[in-house]
């Protein structure tokens, strides 16, 4: 008799855990979905799963319309729309983000991040990630170094792909590689795989009417080439570049970023924040995204800084028809320094 009850109240302690204490099954994705792309009337998203599970992505704008994505993209979207997505396996929504499509009214006001030297899968890192998130800008953009000590394959879901989750289930990251990217044992292979980057690493960001130009790890003269011919195409209000190592006084690019009237040049590579403006051209450093901030003694400050910071953090970027705002915000989400051009 005590063991038939022992065995009743066995099943019963089963059947109440698995009905009511168990969480849901297992995540099917072993990375992402993440956005890749978003532009007036598109966006593209990629993930792995842990199987051969079949995913299903669905976007819904604010009328309630949906449209369902083709090989992860998502087409025929209306610009200036905040739409809201889901990745079904199953029958049942697995993972879920939101992304605002670009807009080309120039009035429209649109948030972007920047940072650099992140990738480590620190402490750090993970927090920078948050503050990020939490200032759910429309876009992200990356001056290098995403992966330490290298961008070899096994390590981006540890330096990129997690500490990053929520931030690229809600903005398109577009990523510049640094020097720790293009290391063996692929030389960045990996990495331009993951987020569809030219050989190169040089490619040009168009969101409404804000031009981003991405040059890679350098300002060698292909990359003056480059920016020469991109900046000089199309119709932006703002236009930023975006390039690893920090440009100095004398760089054989600053006449085109002049003659261009490019509102600011984003960096890494130096483990400090830095506000700087060389030869007429608004420069910032924001190599600190995670990766160890560099000691003074062997990561001296530029003689040229309006500031430097040793802290945590990301740049946030404001641009609005009144013009460009600027903030450096530390991994406890405090704006350390903050400034502002028309």
């Amino acid at each position: 008799m005590l063991l038939a009850f022992m065995v009743l109240l066995v099943a019963a302690i089963v059947f109440y855990w698995r009905l009511y204490l168990l969480g849901p099954g297992d995540d099917p994705f072993s990375r992402g979905p993440y956005l890749v792309r978003v532009d007036e009337r598109a966006a593209e998203l990629r993930w792995r799963t842990s199987g051969d599970e079949a995913v299903e992505i669905a976007a819904v704008d604010p009328r309630g319309a949906t449209i369902i994505a083709r090989e992860g993209t998502l087409s025929g979207l209306t610009p200036g729309t905040r739409y809201a997505w889901t990745a079904s396996v199953d029958g049942g929504a697995k993972a879920a983000g939101s992304f605002t499509t670009p807009s080309p009214d120039p009035r429209r006001s649109v948030r972007f991040s920047v940072l650099a030297d992140y990738g480590d899968g620190s402490e750090p890192q993970w927090a920078v990630a948050r503050t990020i998130a939490a200032t759910e800008p429309q876009f992200v953009v990356t001056a290098g170094d995403n992966s330490y000590v290298s961008a070899a394959s096994f390590l981006l879901d540890r330096n990129i792909f997690r500490p990053m989750a929520e931030v690229m289930r809600n903005a398109p990251v577009y990523v510049g590689v640094g020097d720790h990217d293009l290391l063996p044992p692929d030389g960045g292979a990996a990495i331009r795989e993951a987020f569809d980057l030219p050989p190169d690493g040089r490619y040009v960001v168009a969101q409404g009417p804000i031009q981003i130009v991405v040059l890679g790890n350098d300002t060698g003269w292909a990359s003056v080439a480059f920016a020469r011919r991109a900046l000089a195409q199309g119709r932006f209000t703002r236009r930023f570049v975006v390039v690893h190592v920090p440009i100095r006084s004398g760089d054989p690019i600053l006449p085109v970023l002049r003659a261009a009237r490019v509102d600011a040049v984003f960096s890494g590579n130096l483990h400090l924040f830095e506000r700087r403006r060389v030869d007429g051209v608004r420069t910032f450093t924001v190599g600190t995204g995670g990766v160890g901030i560099g000691s003074r003694e062997f990561t001296p400050e530029s003689d040229d800084a309006q500031i430097t910071r040793d802290e945590y953090g990301h740049l946030t970027v404001d641009v609005g028809p009144g013009g460009v705002a600027y903030s450096f915000v530390d991994r406890r989400g405090r704006v350390l320094d903050r400034t502002s051009s028309r």
